[in-house]
């Protein structure tokens, strides 16, 4: 065993939390993950890891040699970077993202980024479960709102901002609203990925007001919204990020300008071992892009 590729292994191990979700990170079977972590303690003298049947943990010993071995590895990565960098990106990227906003921004990011590197595999997992970047191998995630606290590091890719919408036709029939408590009187296309579709949130003189909202369609999904809404079935609060041109084409129109609504936090997360990859970083970056 090469020294490298113990340390590797072990930091996969403590940031997979098992062997098996190190296995599967670095496509070795657990029974070499495990040889290989013994084969380091041997070299070392020293164990680095408290194992039972149903847990394990860091010694004080692999603490030290956690953050020892992260800092080697990330001296590697940099140096790979740098050669990476004149030959061009190549492999494979494992990306995960929820699944509504994954069809459109990040599918949309991840053609023009394969354009630009032809050699990179893009895989591209949708979900709107979180899934463990360590358990399941994969590079980075994108996701939207309120992090949990964790060992992973985020990077923000910017903000949506929930704009009302409605289409000329339904402002034609019903009338726009003025206020946000006019829009109890109106019929109302509900996101059931909202904290409380049931209650759309306005900064009214300062302070956050919840304004009680109704009507006949409800869906997890904004592009879903939006097809009632461009027909003019009602009144939708939708992430900018969703309505690509229709303001600016005039197929919908804002309402209520003057009283904004919640943002929503757009993030990339990734292992610290995965912190400044190449193929991460650049895809990061286009990604960014695409967030406006």
């Amino acid at each position: 065993m090469d020294k490298i590729d113990g340390m590797r292994t072990f930091v996969a191990v403590v940031e997979a939390g098992s062997f098996s979700g190190a296995s599967k990170r670095l496509g070795m079977t657990g029974k070499l993950a495990s040889k290989y972590i013994a084969m380091l303690e041997a070299q070392l003298g020293m164990s680095l890891l408290h194992r039972t049947t149903r847990s394990m943990s860091l010694t004080q010993d692999g603490r030290i040699y956690l953050e020892g071995c992260r800092r080697v590895l990330n001296e590697i990565d940099l140096l790979d970077t740098s050669l990476e960098s004149s030959r061009g990106l190549k492999g494979t990227l494992r990306v995960a993202a929820p699944l509504t906003f994954g069809e459109t921004v990040v599918a949309t990011a991840a053609l023009a980024f394969m354009e630009t590197h032809p050699e990179v595999t893009v895989e591209l997992r949708l979900s709107d479960d979180y899934v463990d970047l360590a358990e399941e191998g994969f590079d980075l995630a994108v996701r939207m709102g309120v992090l949990k606290d964790s060992s992973l590091v985020a990077r923000k890719l910017g903000e949506a901002k929930l704009l009302v919408v409605a289409a000329p036709s339904y402002i034609e029939r019903h009338g726009a609203p003025v206020h946000p408590d006019e829009l109890s009187a109106h019929v109302c296309i509900r996101d059931a990925n909202n904290p409380d579709p049931n209650r759309w949130p306005f900064f009214i003189d300062g302070q956050q007001v919840h304004i009680p909202v109704t009507g006949p369609f409800i869906a997890n999904s904004p592009p879903a919204c939006l097809m009632p809404t461009r027909a003019g079935k009602g009144i939708f609060i939708c992430p900018h990020v969703f309505l690509g041109d229709d303001l600016e084409r005039g197929s919908l129109v804002q309402l209520l300008s003057g009283f904004p609504s919640r943002t929503i936090a757009i993030q990339t997360v990734q292992l610290p071992s995965a912190f400044r990859k190449p193929k991460v970083d650049a895809f990061v970056t286009c990604l960014r892009k695409h967030v406006k």
